[in-house]
């Protein structure tokens, strides 16, 4: 009797096999790039259908993003800025590092300035942690730079 898995293994290099077979031919690598697929529609493009154009200013510094410590009074700050257009792809992993030089200082109720990509990525990790976190915002989801480049947050 044929095992299930005995079966995965056949279909799968049947399914290779087949797939290498209409490649192969006398001329290889040739194709008929000059056949059209009628059902899709003429791209129409010109200026005048243009509905809006944005634009999102991201700081950008040539050494990379900021992430450090600042003491002001009896307050830390910490900065974690400039990460240009790579807001949305280092959020994450810089909400990580700006986390971890929050919680050497002790506290259990944190700040959080800015309601882009990355700090809303710092709140949630300080809140997934059991921290309470206060957000100051100029402008809220989905009136950030950052939601201006599609970092939708949710």
């Amino acid at each position: 009797s044929l095992n299930r898995r005995m079966w995965l293994k056949t279909a799968g290099i049947a399914a290779i096999g087949a797939g290498l077979g209409s490649r192969c031919s006398s001329q290889f690598g040739a194709s008929d790039t000059t056949k059209k697929d009628s059902s899709l529609a003429k791209v129409k493009v010109s200026s005048d259908r243009i509905i809006r154009t944005t634009i999102g200013l991201r700081p950008v510094r040539q050494s990379g993003f900021v992430l450090k410590s600042e003491t002001i009074g009896e307050k830390t700050v910490i900065h974690n800025y400039g990460h240009g257009g790579s807001g949305m792809s280092l959020s994450w992993g810089t909400a990580h590092l700006a986390v971890e030089e929050a919680l050497r200082t002790g506290q259990k109720k944190y700040a959080v300035l800015g309601a882009g990509v990355v700090g809303l990525s710092t709140a949630r990790l300080l809140q997934r942690q059991g921290y309470e976190v206060t957000i100051y915002a100029k402008d809220l989801p989905p009136c950030t730079t950052s939601n201006m480049s599609a970092a939708w947050f949710g």
